[in-house]
């Protein structure tokens, strides 16, 4: 019992940063005892691109910064990314990013939102060598754990998160706007296998000349461990209502794997495929969990 349930932990601890390179929404998801506190540092770097709903290719790279405190049945956690990119206009709904329909821009316009991808025209040598570096916009979540699966046959949380406009509005990444959002998420674990259930709702800040539609979010994911000591791999799917009404909801499928390198580190290894114009192509991303 007692090796499950640091297993148990191990993998909760790993849900913290996985679904926060997955989906923003379902975040610091951690089995904590009474009178447990713990500081966790990660940091991760994360590939993203796509043709999204424009005739031109685009393609991000993000290093991620973030402190993690939990006490009790609460948790918080705050990172903030350095984005280079090489277009403007877009944005980030937890940590995936989407088009800010910047129409006329960017030498080709609007492609039809429903195309899968649009156009993915390859990047040239010209496009690697105009990427611009900014800073992101922080990201503030909260996790507050309802219910455990120890005393009920659930692990349910209330998770409120809220985005900061720190990104420079010349920059081109984020709208501006200050962006507000609550979901809740379920986890039930049967043998070594965990199942992960979420359903959301995100305030988003509207740009000027922008009217975004505040999405319903969900997502479902399926979880195992693979070894005695805590290591994991997570299959999700993760999407949202219409942003924009011409154009397809954001959605995507994401396996992550998670491996325990010693009793305060973790790796984790994650690949995402988007499955609409919306949404990128691709994301892979690899980072660490640092205990203090």
């Amino acid at each position: 019992m007692k090796s499950r349930r640091a297993g148990k932990t191990l993998f909760n601890s790993y849900l913290v940063f996985l679904i926060l390179v997955l989906s923003g929404e379902l975040t610091a998801q951690t089995n904590l005892s009474a009178g447990n506190s713990r500081w966790t540092l990660s940091t991760s770097f994360q590939v993203t691109g796509g043709g999204y709903i424009y005739n031109e290719y685009s393609i991000f790279y993000l290093l991620y910064g973030g402190i993690r405190y939990q006490i009790n049945n609460l948790t918080l956690y705050g990172y903030i990314p350095l984005v280079a990119q090489n277009n403007p206009g877009f944005t980030q709904s937890g940590m995936m990013i989407i088009p800010t329909d910047r129409e006329n821009e960017g030498g080709g316009g609007m492609m039809n939102g429903n195309n899968m991808h649009g156009q993915n025209n390859p990047m040239d040598q010209s496009s690697m060598m105009n990427m611009h570096i900014s800073l992101g916009d922080f990201y503030l979540y909260g996790a507050y754990q309802v219910l455990n699966e120890i005393n009920h046959s659930i692990d349910l949380f209330i998770n409120p998160n809220v985005k900061f406009p720190t990104a420079a509005g010349s920059t081109g990444i984020g709208t501006g706007k200050f962006d507000y959002g609550l979901s809740i998420n379920v986890r039930r674990s049967i043998e070594s296998f965990i199942i992960l259930a979420e359903a959301g709702f995100i305030k988003l800040g509207d740009p000027s000349g922008i009217n975004y539609n505040d999405p319903f979010t969900y997502g479902i994911g399926l979880g195992k461990f693979i070894s005695e000591n805590g290591n994991s791999i997570l299959l999700y799917f993760n999407s949202y209502t219409k942003i924009l009404d011409n154009y397809e909801h954001p959605r995507q499928v994401s396996l992550g794997l998670n491996l325990k390198l010693n009793s305060s580190t973790a790796l984790s290894l994650i690949g995402s495929k988007g499955l609409s114009s919306y949404s990128p192509d691709f994301s892979i991303s690899g980072g660490f969990n640092f205990n203090l």
